[in-house]
């Protein structure tokens, strides 16, 4: 039965994956800003960025164990408040090595705030005892969307990087001050009742839906941060031009979602993924192959359609694991998100250099096709609370 706190710990979870897709679009929107005011090489950006991945990674672990301990509520507000602190610290900065050192506190905290907002949205599901997963990275898409609008309109408005970003720190800190209270506590999480931290959980059913995880992030980052490149590079593409696949991709990724939970109540997930998994594959198929910018362009559209839902069901398929071990599984799986992104950024680096551009996207071609190939790991065998759980169709 539904009640009234249930709603308000949906809405607090929607609210979290606003602030956290706002906040995040904000600063990557800015990164030619920063790398300009910093005086970074594009070699310099990379190694920054794999260093706020790699303290992600960490921030994701600590999560894991602090959720274990005291709740995945308690964790997600505070991280949420670094989040939005960090955030706005790191652009105070005053060299390449404070900023640097700043810059992955944030990516410590955003770890840990990943990790923790999906313990909250699958224990939010288990208590709807339907699919509300996709809908939830369907919100991150469009707050995602606004704050990239923010950035652009405060570059426009020749904000300082310090003040645009204080805005976003006050928005967000107001905004986990008055909506965010009403997380489910452990009480009343599915994924915390059960929780037995005296128990190790295996590495090895982990890993079986990390892969396709990870080969998702490693296309989804490839996308965001080398899409504009491969089409001006590769195919020649006029500048103006190049914006428009991610434009695509990210329109795909946003629909789909939007409709994600109604079509995981009537195929699966198991079948879902199978689906995307091939339909991402296809999508990269036009991007490696196709002659001229308008079928690539089709192709990042075709990728982002297929890739939509691979994160929050990987996430729902983690919670099932080990029904003691719930958070600590979600935690583990959502380091594939991280490790995604430093081989997107190093690798695809590596390939255009030594390769050529046109070669770009060969390496998450190859990744993707690992997403329907293990399909069948996103299948839920128990209930995050230990029950017995129906196999979806087509598992």
């Amino acid at each position: 039965m539904i009640d009234i706190a249930d709603r308000q710990a949906r809405r607090a979870v929607a609210v979290s994956f606003a602030i956290q897709g706002a906040t995040f679009a904000s600063i990557a929107a800015r990164l030619p800003a920063i790398k300009d005011d910093y005086g970074f090489s594009d070699f310099g950006i990379l190694a920054m960025l794999a260093a706020v991945a790699a303290g992600s990674v960490v921030g994701s672990l600590i999560a894991g164990l602090t959720a274990a301990r005291w709740g995945s509520a308690v964790t997600l507000r505070i991280a949420m408040a670094g989040v939005s602190v960090a955030a706005f610290v790191a652009m105070l900065g005053g060299d390449k090595v404070s900023f640097v050192i700043l810059a992955t506190c944030y990516g410590s905290f955003v770890g840990s705030v990943d990790a923790s907002q999906n313990m909250q949205g699958v224990g939010v599901q288990e208590r709807y005892g339907r699919s509300l997963m996709t809908s939830f990275y369907a919100i991150y898409s469009l707050a995602a969307a606004l704050g990239a609008g923010y950035a652009s309109l405060s570059l426009a408005l020749d904000w300082s990087l310090p003040t645009s970003l204080a805005v976003v720190m006050v928005a967000g800190l107001l905004t986990n001050l008055v909506w965010m209270r009403t997380l489910l506590p452990p009480s009343a999480d599915p994924l915390e009742i059960e929780t037995d931290t005296s128990t190790k959980l295996p590495w090895g059913p982990v890993l079986l839906v990390a892969l396709p995880t990870f080969a998702m992030w490693v296309a989804d980052s490839a996308t965001n941060v080398w899409s504009g490149i491969y089409l001006e590079d590769g195919l020649g593409a006029a500048v103006e031009v190049a914006p428009l696949a991610i434009l695509a991709y990210q329109l795909l990724l946003f629909v789909v979602r939007l409709f994600g939970d109604r079509l995981v109540g009537r195929y699966g997930a198991a079948r879902l993924v199978r689906a995307c998994g091939w339909t991402a594959v296809a999508g990269l198929v036009l991007v490696v192959a196709a002659p001229t910018v308008p079928v690539v362009i089709v192709g990042f559209a075709v990728l982002g359609a297929g890739l939509s839902l691979i994160p929050p069901l990987a996430f729902v398929a983690a919670a099932h694991l080990d029904p003691g071990n719930a958070d600590r599984a979600v935690a583990r799986v959502n380091i594939s998100n991280y490790l995604g992104y430093i081989v997107a950024a190093f690798g695809i680096a590596v390939v255009a250099e030594d390769v050529s551009h046109r070669a770009m996207f060969v390496v998450p071609l190859a990744l993707a096709v690992l997403i329907p190939m293990l399909a069948r790991q996103y299948t839920p065998r128990v209930s995050a609370a230990g029950s017995a759980a129906p196999a979806p169709a087509g598992s």
